[in-house]
């Protein structure tokens, strides 16, 4: 493969990504059409309509000032493809588990994982119980914010029914 550093070449990978989630952001907003409750649609369309528009913002972006944000390739070149893998199978994983385990129990594993995976510095003894902590902090505070204060049912998995 090429390596391309050129700060004015056009991110054709990331306008492809941007169209796609364009598409899914234009699927979502159809699939809500027929729901009558305001309660039901209101997010769903609001997450999808600034999916498209920062999608669209994007690709405008790179065909008004091509390589624009892109200073940081060396970044997508190094690193470990392992490790990106890893992320999309521990949250794809976790999102295919939730019907099950729920979503607490779901979260707080994906967390855990993504949190090890994304790790490349030493787990000094401070970061070992203060890493876990914020991380059961945000799972528990998602799930109070979504669950109780806008109330979206989240799954509470069949092997806790």
């Amino acid at each position: 493969m090429t390596e391309q550093n050129d700060s004015n070449s056009i991110d054709r990978g990331g306008i492809a990504i941007a169209g796609l989630m364009i598409v899914v952001g234009a699927v979502a907003i159809w699939q809500t059409l027929d729901m009558s409750d305001s309660d039901s649609f209101v997010f769903p369309r609001a997450v999808a309509g600034a999916m498209i528009l920062l999608s669209l913002v994007y690709i405008l972006r790179q065909l008004v000032r091509p390589g624009a944000g892109s200073n940081d390739e060396a970044g997508l070149v190094g690193g470990s493809n392992l490790r990106r893998s890893g992320l999309v199978v521990a949250m794809v994983g976790g999102s295919l588990a939730m019907p099950w385990t729920g979503f607490m129990i779901s979260g707080i594993i994906v967390f855990a994982a993504i949190m090890l995976l994304a790790m490349y510095d030493e787990w000094t003894p401070r970061r070992r119980w203060l890493f876990p902590l914020v991380g059961l902090v945000v799972v528990v505070g998602f799930y109070l914010l979504f669950a109780e204060l806008l109330s979206v049912p989240l799954p509470t998995g069949v092997l806790f029914d």
